[in-house]
């Protein structure tokens, strides 16, 4: 049963409402005062009509005349009661509360699939709230993608969380709310919060609001505490198709059905010198289609002037390309070598996504890169890694374990010398000041402490997409004894999955990244597993060396994706470059103590030029190559036509509970009726004014 508060937020108590009540029967009482009659010497008996109609108004008992005063001045009175009761409409919070107002603004949120991007309803629906606050309620605001930040803490003024919810600004970032439910469990469950001398206890559990489109996995091993969690899915609602079973065959079990959404994306780019014509080198790249129908596209080449950082380039080649339904297609440039050299792809196609459809790649000169590879002596990865192809581009170094921490390998390490290091069943103490790959480790951190065992895991699959995993098809033939499972941390991106869990995946960290294959390849002088007999094991290594290796003088052909600091290496000896943005802005950049320099503003994809000093410039790329984020079907509603067994996979999961997830539009603000009463007796007040003056002069 709703209850009068919900509806009704008065500011008097009971007494005063009692004496109130009493004005509207002392105005009624003011019209059956008896006149106290004075005798009158009269010279016409034509004036006894008067004195007779005062005997009327004498009695105490008889009926009162219409008097149209009175009905105004009795109105004006109820209206005045009626407003200080403080009616309103029920909103979407109905009591005294403080709220935790979350805003996801990933690049996903930049999609128009609803009309306006999605931010701006999200924006939108959070205005909803906060208007439809009490005037003691608290709330605060948080925006979020890979990370968060609070854009207001707890406050009852309303003005200043509308500004907050105005500075909530769109970002190329990828999807990940951990760190924002961290924040606002943080804040949030503590038992008092102040703010303008209001006091907010922890008997009212606070109610979190996450505006989102739900473009992320479900959050595993976090408790809300006493948050109440409600998702708003911005976004246009998904719908579950089933092509025919001739053209697609049944869903795998766990797996959801595919949900189409109205987006073609450039999903990779490289580039790499060919093999044998050392003169040309080749961008290939790969598109996607999250469309339900065919897509006929033009994917452009464009070649940039590094002395014009903001020019739209000059258009080099075209290719003509048709992408089946939910499906990707390749596509390859061939150019001849000129030396370092500046690329863009765009494809010509009208979404809801625009982000995606640019992709940027750099050609450098080509370097040897510096390979370390910390093992007991395992041939089969040493002498994979050592092919004549492998030895044309990089340079081994084979240290055992226990001469990792002594001289000059420490110093080495720690000054950035190497661009990748390989660790078999070694954990360092630290970690190092490049890209790592672990076999049967992990890298340092409390996260990584406690792994579990893992007896025989079976692969069940891996992703194709990824740089590190392209031409791999094998791995359903690997069997693995044993392996190690950790619950991976926040903005992990799984490569090999299996029944047990993930067994490799790849995280970022300050700039570098840590690729690792949770079980060994050998226990010993025995196979852990058959990977290294496989093709797909010396593929993986030279993928690896092409993505992790670092071949070139700086972080040129690195994958970078916007949001993530840059690692730049600069071999002269300044202390002090300065980087020029793709919009042309410029930002100097210290050298840190490892030597290096840390770039933390590379926030949109692009092209970055990097300036050392005179007629001294490099660039490297920044490019929105995530899934998450081009796959702009919403999460979080159940689409119609989903059978009740398979809805739950459509469910937003925090902790162990699956959150129910609201449209958009069902926040309802909720509007206080008062001013518009108190303004309707203002109104009857002139009203009764004009009609008294005007019985009077007439």
């Amino acid at each position: 049963m709703e209850s009068f508060s919900e509806y009704f937020h008065t500011p008097l108590d009971p007494a005063r409402w009692a004496a109130l009540a009493g004005v509207p029967v002392a105005l009624i009482a003011l019209y059956f005062l008896k006149l106290k009659r004075r005798p009158e010497r009269v010279p016409s008996t034509l004036l006894w009509r008067r004195s007779m109609e005062d005997l009327h108004v004498n009695s105490l008992f008889q009926r009162l005349r219409r008097n149209l005063l009175l009905f105004l001045q009795l109105l004006i009175i109820f209206l005045a009661m009626f407003a200080l009761a403080g009616p309103r409409s029920k909103g979407f919070f109905n009591e005294r509360q403080k709220y935790v107002i979350v805003i996801d603004n990933s690049a996903s949120m930049s999609a128009t699939d609803a009309g306006k991007t999605r931010l701006e309803l999200a924006k939108a629906e959070a205005r909803k709230v906060v208007d439809g606050m009490n005037a003691s309620d608290l709330a605060m605001i948080i925006s979020f993608n890979d990370r968060a930040k609070v854009e207001a803490s707890y406050t009852s003024n309303k003005s200043v969380l509308r500004g907050a919810i105005e500075r909530v600004a769109a970002s190329e970032g990828s999807t990940s709310p951990r760190e924002a439910l961290e924040v606002a469990a943080g804040l949030a469950n503590p038992s008092r919060q102040f703010e303008e001398g209001t006091v907010a206890t922890a008997e009212v559990p606070p109610k979190l609001v996450m505006l989102t489109d739900g473009g992320f996995d479900d959050v595993e091993g976090f408790s809300l505490g006493n948050l109440q969690a409600s998702i708003v899915v911005v976004g246009k609602p998904p719908r579950a198709t089933r092509k025919a079973e001739a053209d697609n065959p049944p869903p795998v079990e766990g797996k959801p059905l595919p949900n189409p959404s109205d987006n073609v994306a450039i999903a990779a780019l490289q580039t790499r010198r060919d093999d044998e014509k050392t003169d040309r080198f080749q961008i290939f790249g790969r598109i996607h289609n999250y469309r339900e129908e065919s897509a006929s596209i033009e994917a452009k080449l464009y070649k940039h002037d590094s002395a014009k950082p903001t020019s739209p380039g000059s258009l080099l080649d075209a290719i003509a390309l048709e992408i089946a339904a939910q499906a990707d297609q390749s596509f390859k440039f061939d150019l001849p070598g000129s030396g370092a050299a500046e690329f863009e792809v765009r494809i010509d196609v009208k979404d809801a996504q625009p982000l995606d459809n640019r992709a940027f790649a750099v050609v450098s000169e080509p370097r040897r890169s510096k390979v370390l590879i910390v093992s007991s002596g395992d041939r089969y990865l040493i002498d994979t890694l050592k092919t004549p192809v492998t030895l044309q581009e990089a340079d081994f170094t084979v240290v055992k374990p226990e001469e990792y921490d002594k001289s000059p390998v420490d110093r080495q390490v720690a000054g950035g010398e190497f661009d990748w290091i390989i660790y078999e069943n070694f954990r360092p103490k630290q970690a190092p000041e490049a890209d790592a790959l672990y076999f049967g480790a992990f890298p340092p951190g409390a996260v990584y402490d406690n792994p579990k065992s893992l007896e025989h895991p079976v692969i069940l699959d891996w992703d194709t997409t990824h740089p590190l995993m392209q031409f791999i098809r094998d791995l359903s033939t690997v069997f693995i004894q044993k392996a190690k499972g950790i619950e991976p941390p926040p903005g992990t991106t799984p490569l090999i999955g299996s029944n047990l869990g993930t067994l490799a995946f790849v995280v970022p960290r300050s700039g570098y990244r840590d690729v690792v294959v949770s079980f060994p390849l050998v226990e010993g002088t025995e196979f852990n597993t058959n990977w290294p007999l496989k093709i797909s094991f010396p593929l993986f290594l030279y993928n690896c060396l092409n993505v992790l290796g670092d071949p070139t003088t700086n972080a040129s052909d690195r994958v970078h994706v916007p949001g993530r600091p840059v690692i730049l290496r600069v071999g002269s000896l300044v202390d002090r470059i300065e980087v020029t943005a793709p919009d042309g802005s410029r930002s100097t950049v210290k050298r840190s103590t490892q030597g290096t320099f840390i770039y933390n503003q590379a926030d949109r994809s692009g092209i970055y030029y990097v300036n050392r000093g005179e007629n001294d410039r490099e660039a490297f790329a920044v490019n929105l190559f995530d899934p998450r984020e081009s796959d702009i079907a919403t999460r979080g509603l159940v689409p119609e036509g989903v059978p009740a067994a398979e809805a739950e996979r459509y469910r937003i999961k925090i902790g162990y509970n699956p959150v129910e997830g609201k449209r958009i539009g069902t926040t309802r603000e909720r509007s206080e009726w008062w001013p518009w009463l108190a303004a309707g007796a203002l109104a009857i007040v002139m009203l009764e004014w004009y009609i008294y003056n005007k019985k009077v002069y007439i």
